[in-house]
């Protein structure tokens, strides 16, 4: 992606960034493990350790950074959430000390509770001459952060000089930290954005069957990239857009299946009898009738559960999963042969959780009340396997069980696929779906084939078919330098990126 209309790589650039403070949004949202009095820690430092060479590179080049990122998804200020575990880890892996700046959950900032530049530069650079690292508490502590709003944006723009994105975890989320910054200071890209971006450029290539698998726990968040999946063509994405060799499959869809799993599955279990009509049910024996018009108000035991025990029925969720499963599933249950006209596929039988023991193939219509949905069943576990199989393509977003730890069997019959397909561009993403492949292959002795590992979950998913809003804000951002549109402060930058954009041209 070079180029005058591309990105600019901060790596590029550490010359004229040296003094300087710079924001580096960061993606340490990793696994904390918590619990039965136990000191909370890291799990998993999968994202830490992709990110830390690069903090190191700032560091070595005399550059000032002061670290963002977030775990969990706090609504406000929550202190379970601050980001004290993952101290020891990132002093570690950047061999530096790294000290919180708190926030304040009185003044709704950070503290100091009011950023100035006379201040707050001269206090990180003063810890950065200590060899200190300053590091900000959980970035989505403070309310702009994921409402993209400007006062988090200024306040940040007081203190530091540049914008460096490094967190392809939340690329795909427009945030205060990673778009909104962009309007009053430029914004490069880290070297660990760059290599996900380009790494990605491979899953915008169709190759068929192009296969998607969405499991993990952010539902809402899920079903919303699984209607952008859907609706991806072949030629959607820029750089296909010229490709003679798809002139003919104008209007094709991108990806031919998306299989599901995870906290998803109670999601389509409840949209699909909820929408049931008698209409639906004609052709099918009686008792499976009968037993599917009792499920209509079926209470299941679930990950999510409300004060009366049973899953906490989310209307949002249901209605987006009713949509996706009028438009590309059609009543799937019906079909002895789920591949047959449809693009999602939902799971034909679940690993079940009924009083004390578990079944590990029940079917939809013969669930009860009180049952726990606890992971894909046997007949699906063979389903998807056989379509992973075959296919060119695979992308991949977390794992198929409900619990990550008590209920590994779907994801690691998944990983198994993956891993036996040598045909296929492959690609995984995410904070569990990584945890759980290195605890596999750390259990079992063996290395796995899952192509490219990627730091984000739904970023992954996102850029199967566009690009992220991250990237697009460094694009644009990168335009404004160029054109001035930064102010005088910026000048040598801009000098500097004509100069090698003008180099770059000039090559044979």
């Amino acid at each position: 992606m070079d180029g005058i209309l591309s990105y600019l790589k901060a790596s590029d650039y550490l010359g004229e960034l040296e003094g300087k403070v710079a924001l580096v949004k960061s993606d340490f949202n990793v696994p904390i493990i918590s619990g039965d009095g136990q000191t909370p820690r890291v799990a998993d430092p999968f994202r830490i350790l992709q990110a830390a060479p690069f903090i190191k590179d700032l560091i070595n080049a005399g550059v000032t950074p002061l670290l963002a990122t977030h775990i969990g998804r706090p609504k406000g200020y929550d202190p379970s959430l601050t980001l004290d575990p993952i101290l020891a880890p990132l002093s570690a892996a950047i061999g530096r000390d790294v000290e919180i700046i708190r926030f304040d959950p009185a003044a709704g900032t950070y503290i100091p509770k009011q950023f100035n530049r006379q201040f707050n530069a001269d206090y990180l650079k003063a810890l950065f001459k200590d060899e200190v690292i300053p590091l900000l508490d959980n970035i989505r502590f403070h309310s702009d952060e994921t409402k993209n709003r400007d006062t988090l944006a200024k306040a940040l723009t007081a203190v530091v000089d540049v914008s460096i994105q490094n967190s392809f975890g939340t690329a795909h989320r427009k945030e205060a930290t990673s778009n909104r910054i962009h309007e009053y200071i430029p914004g490069l890209a880290g070297s660990l954005l760059v290599d996900e971006i380009e790494a990605h450029a491979k899953i915008k290539r169709p190759g068929s069957p192009y296969i998607v698998i969405v499991g993990g726990d952010k539902v809402e968040d899920s079903l919303q990239l699984m209607r952008a999946i859907f609706r991806a063509e072949k030629t959607t994405h820029w750089s296909n857009m010229f490709n003679p060799e798809l002139n003919l499959q104008i209007g094709e869809r991108l990806v031919d299946y998306v299989l599901v799993g995870g906290h998803l599955i109670y999601a389509f279990v409840y949209a699909q009898l909820t929408m049931l009509k008698e209409e639906n049910l004609r052709g099918l024996p009686g008792d499976v009738k009968k037993d599917l018009r009792g499920l209509r108000e079926v209470r299941l035991k679930g990950f999510d559960s409300s004060e009366n025990g049973g899953y906490e029925y989310n209307t949002e969720e249901i209605n987006l999963a009713q949509g996706l499963l009028r438009l590309y599933n059609n009543f799937q249950f019906r079909d002895p042969n789920p591949l047959e006209g449809r693009r999602l596929i939902a799971p034909v039988d679940y690993a079940v959780k009924r009083g004390e023991g578990i079944l590990r193939s029940v079917q939809l219509h013969e669930l009860l009340d009180d049952d726990e949905l606890i992971d894909i069943g046997d007949r699906t576990k063979d389903l998807y396997a056989g379509v992973v199989d075959k296919a060119k393509s695979i992308v991949w977003n977390g794992p198929l069980g409900v619990d990550d730890e008590k209920y590994p069997e779907g994801t690691r019959r998944l990983i198994d696929a993956i891993h036996t397909n040598k045909e296929a561009v492959k690609e995984i993403g995410g904070g569990s779906t990584n945890f759980m492949t290195s605890a596999y292959e750390k259990e079992s002795g063996r290395k796995f084939d899952m192509g490219f590992r990627s730091t984000g979950g739904g970023s992954t998913l996102l850029e199967t078919a566009y690009d992220s809003p991250v990237t697009i804000s460094l694009i644009m951002s990168a335009r404004r330098l160029l054109e001035g549109g930064y102010g005088a402060e910026y000048e040598t930058l801009r000098k500097s990126v004509i100069r090698r954009q003008l180099a770059r041209r000039d090559r044979p």
